[in-house]
């Protein structure tokens, strides 16, 4: 005993674990198991350095796994589940606890036991089954008070139960008698009845009880996962269902669905479907399962919580700060889980096919996903594949080892060149996944999976986290140098195993090394707690989640028993969504690839056929061809097969769109119509116009730049047309842009029709699709029919690309152009077409009947005629430059959309070896292809071939 000890003059304060509340439960007393140690300090309240430590300390129960209680119930629970205290002192304190009875007919539930009766309750409201809307809320002491031979049980069905006697309980003593009143559940309140019959009127919803009836489902498996719909949650969701049922209504009186423009406003996340197109749903917050799928080994929520928090920590790790955009790595994982379903059978035999697909570059989620950036270069990007190959080994089979068969999985989307480091991590995330993906109420935490698995890494992190006032960063930095894939995911590892009971600070901490680590520690924390366990506000940052909640689904629903397998009615749809041939043939016909070429080549060879005879009688073109018209190529400019201004300026139209969504991928934004205009400059160029005067003032580019405009082929003048020519002089003097608000002139022209095909890339939004095609030919021509006949066009290119029929795709455009002012004479002219395509096949006399193909309407629908009377590339081609008018440039459009119909394998091999400039056309193709699939290059050598404007 030191002096000051033995004088008095010092005391010694219990250092308390802060998980015990001790202003909750001041009868209780301190635990000794809850007491760290003790520190000595002066009488005036200063520490003398002393310490103590408490060898029967216990680390708080949250510390090691325990649920984050939400009630002094639920921390009596944990304290007990410690060892903190025990049964007789949990007993004591529970009595003065509030607690939740069900009294389903105005009377608390009982169960029967040996020897008496105990009645039911809960410790918190979110454990309180669905089917009982109406409750007690009050003390144990004051629902016993007239029970005394009444023992308590408390949270059945949750993992957690507990039950005590009447004597375990005590003696209950005098207690103050409060009114009983029933309390509703959160779903069950007049707020939530109020909301539901205005839903009902708003939305004209039939029958009037619908809304409560699939409340009461919501209600019920949200709390099966031990979630609780807050009333606000309850009416979000039931406006985003009157939203989906009113669309039904609309879809079966044949009309289009009308969606609000706030969809989250409106209880409503956007899915995406086969096509690539947003698909509205009712957001269920990752409480609950829309389709109601039972588990099999794996819980839904888990998995929605995974692919959400590894986006979040992705979106962390790369440095957003406000809205959380899909980063690449997150992109990278959603490529792999389509792989993994495309290639792999739902129910496993044991064995990983030999090889798996590669990412589908043109599929429906490599268009959704077009605004990621790129995956990290490093090889710890490859740890991602753990979280997609997981869920394959979902369906327990009694001769398959699903742990093994998902890491095999792994094993061939990570490659034989991936390196030991990157093996061992997969493999260990493997386990961690699969442990932490339960289907079980709880889940154990990260820290005691990793005891389970066990290893040098596993063993380090733990030594780490023993550490437990040790400064976070400081001990994060220790491990490795944060860029090997070893110290990656050791970060990722300590952060989820630390900071794992606070999933904000687990998430920040691991994203402090990056996108890797941060969306390692997402994932696993994500899959331990669900959605809603995450941080609300970095949930609601997400523009994405619509799409995250899609994929998780499609992946619990594939590998479940009860999903796919017995949904037959679902396969075709699935096999569009995810095509593997295991359920329906594949589709017929080309792919994107052959159809983007074929349109481009179609296209010139279109406008080759046609360029000797631009405007030449139809007599004439006899006299110089033959009985037959054109049948071939005729010497133009110099040569057989040369192309004219239509195909020059279709490629420069497609360079920009490259340039553009390259730059929206490299700095986040772009503007699209300016990278056009500049594009046209840099064609405005190769026709003799110096660059100091064709670029603009807008632009400060010493020299035109990019890798089309070195070709040379492209300076010669092929006729261009006037309008297009002097409006873009014009924009090289000024530098104001024509616009469709503002228009340069009123030309209706076909010379915005003309160049338009690409833009069919840009969107898979078809709304946006025909905006831009309408923007583009804007610049340079202003009368309506010049520019909506643009984006008729672009979206018609756009429908064939994706092999809609043509018919269909006429339709579609059509749909499209009437929601523009002044659409008439082109839709006059579109109607005409399909009216004269019923009397059979084409002449250059019926040809002539729409027109002369010079202006944007007739251009477009000359063209849709002959392709709409034709069966094969060949005759479309002949017939769209046999008449009297603009024969190149409506052999140019007719190409492109026979082209895009039919694919680059239907065009005649003649004239593709006489093509001019074929190879720069299918380089640029192929170049679209890139910049718009799943895999676009990032490094520098890209960005100098498709430059910022």
């Amino acid at each position: 005993m030191t002096e000051a000890e033995a004088g008095g003059f010092v005391e010694w304060r219990p250092d308390v674990d802060p998980e015990f509340d001790e202003k909750a439960f001041p009868d209780l007393g301190i635990p000794v198991r809850a007491i760290r140690g003790w520190a000595q300090y002066t009488l005036f309240g200063a520490p003398t350095g002393s310490r103590r430590v408490n060898e029967q300390y216990t680390p708080g129960p949250v510390w090691r796994g325990f649920p984050v209680p939400s009630t002094d119930a639920e921390k009596l629970l944990n304290y007990l589940g410690a060892n903190w205290i025990s049964r007789a002192e949990f007993a004591g304190a529970l009595l003065d606890c509030e607690v939740l009875v069900p009294v389903p007919d105005g009377e608390p539930l009982v169960r029967p036991v040996p020897g008496g009766q105990e009645v039911i309750a809960y410790s918190s409201s979110a454990k309180v089954p669905g089917r009982y809307p109406r409750r007690w809320r009050l003390t144990v002491r004051e629902l016993l008070a007239d029970r005394p031979s009444t023992g308590l049980t408390l949270d059945p069905g949750t993992g957690f139960v507990r039950s005590l006697t009447p004597a375990e309980l005590g003696v209950i003593g005098d207690v103050e008698r409060r009114p009983k009143v029933e309390e509703p559940a959160p779903e069950a309140g007049p707020d939530v009845a109020e909301a539901v019959s205005a839903l009902v009127e708003e939305f004209g919803v039939e029958p009037p009880d619908l809304l409560d009836r699939h409340l009461r489902y919501a209600v019920d498996h949200a709390r099966d996962h031990h979630f609780e719909l807050a009333p606000e949650d309850c009416v979000r969701y039931l406006r985003g269902f009157a939203w989906q049922y009113r669309n039904g209504v609309r879809r079966r009186a044949g009309q289009e669905p009308q969606w609000p423009a706030d969809l989250g406003a409106n209880g409503l996340i956007a899915h995406v479907d086969e096509d690539a197109r947003p698909r509205p749903v009712p957001w269920t917050f990752g409480k609950f399962s829309a389709f109601g799928t039972p588990a099999a080994r794996f819980a839904w929520h888990r998995i929605v919580g995974a692919y959400v928090g590894f986006a979040i920590g992705d979106a962390l790790g790369g440095g957003a700060t406000g809205p959380l955009p899909l980063g690449g790595l997150t992109r990278h994982l959603l490529f792999h889980t389509g792989i993994v379903l495309r290639g792999l059978p739902p129910v496993p035999a044991g064995e990983v096919p030999a090889t798996l697909p590669e990412p589908d570059p043109v599929g429906w989620l490599a268009v959704a996903t077009r605004h990621a950036g790129p995956a990290p270069a490093e090889f710890s990007a490859l740890l991602a594949t753990a979280l997609a190959a997981t869920p394959a080994g979902a369906v327990e089979l009694a001769d398959v080892d699903g742990e093994q068969y998902a890491k095999d999985v792994a094993r061939e989307l990570t490659g034989s060149a991936a390196g030991a480091e990157v093996t061992e991590g997969v493999e260990l995330l493997v386990s961690l996944f699969r442990a932490l993906l339960t289907r079980e109420t709880f889940a154990l935490p990260v820290h005691l999976r990793l005891q389970e698995i066990g290893g040098d890494l596993a063993t380090s992190t733990l030594a780490l986290r023993e550490d437990r006032d040790a400064d976070d960063v400081t001990q994060l930095e220790s491990i490795g140098d944060g860029r090997s894939v070893r110290s990656v995911l050791g970060r990722a590892l300590f952060a989820a195993a630390k900071r794992g009971h606070d999933p904000e600070a687990a998430i920040a901490l691991a994203a402090r090394s990056g996108p890797v680590a941060g969306a390692l520690a997402g994932a696993l924390v994500g899959a331990r707690l669900g959605v809603p366990g995450l941080p609300a506000a970095w949930v609601a940052a997400l523009p994405d989640l619509g799409l995250l909640d899609d994929v998780a689904g499609d992946v619990f629903w594939y590998f479940n028993r009860n999903g796919l397998q017995t949904e037959t009615a679902e396969h075709a749809r699935w096999e569009r969504r995810y095509p593997s041939g295991r359920f329906t043939p594949e589709p017929k016909g080309p792919d994107l690839r052959s159809r983007l070429r074929g349109s481009l080549l179609a296209g010139a060879i279109g406008d080759a056929l046609g360029a000797k005879t631009e405007f030449d009688s139809i007599d004439r073109i006899r006299e110089l061809a033959g009985p037959a018209g054109i049948t071939d190529f005729i010497p133009a400019y110099g040569g057989v097969g040369r192309i004219t201004d239509d195909t020059q300026m279709t490629l420069f139209t497609l360079e920009a769109l490259i340039r553009a969504h390259a730059q929206q991928r490299r700095t986040g934004s772009a503007d699209v119509v300016h990278s056009l205009q500049m594009a046209y400059q840099r064609w405005l160029h190769t026709q003799g116009v110096p660059w100091d005067r064709a670029r603009g003032p807008q632009s400060a580019v010493e020299a035109p730049d990019g890798w089309l405009v070195t070709h040379q082929e492209l300076f010669s003048r092929r006729a261009p047309g006037l309008t297009c020519f002097g409006e873009l002089e014009a924009y090289g003097r000024s530098g104001v842009r024509g616009t469709i608000e503002r228009p340069v002139n009123n030309s209706k022209g076909c010379g915005g029709v003309m160049r338009a095909a690409p833009i069919a890339v840009w969107s898979d939004d078809l709304a946006e699709v025909f905006r831009l095609g309408a923007e583009s030919a804007a610049l340079t021509h202003g009368h309506p029919s010049g520019y909506l006949s643009s984006g008729g066009f672009a979206v018609l290119v756009h429908q064939l690309l994706h092999g809609k029929p043509l018919l269909d795709a006429v339709a579609t455009a059509r749909a499209e152009l009437v929601k523009h002012p002044d659409h008439e004479e082109q839709s006059a002219a579109l109607d005409a077409a399909l009216a004269l395509a019923q009397q059979g096949p084409p002449t250059p006399e019926k040809l002539e009947s729409l027109g002369a193909g010079n202006v944007g309407e007739t251009a477009l629908s000359m063209s849709v005629y002959v392709a709409l009377t034709t069966s094969d590339a060949d005759t479309a081609l002949l017939a769209a430059v046999n008449h009297s008018g603009d024969s190149d440039s409506t052999g140019s459009v007719c190409g492109n959309l026979v082209g895009a119909m039919y694919g680059e394998e239907a065009l005649r091999d003649s004239w593709l070896d006489q093509l001019e400039l074929r190879d720069v056309i299918v380089g640029l193709a192929d170049d679209a292809l890139t910049e718009f699939g799943p895999d676009a290059p990032g490094d520098d050598r890209w960005f100098a071939r498709y430059p910022v404007d």
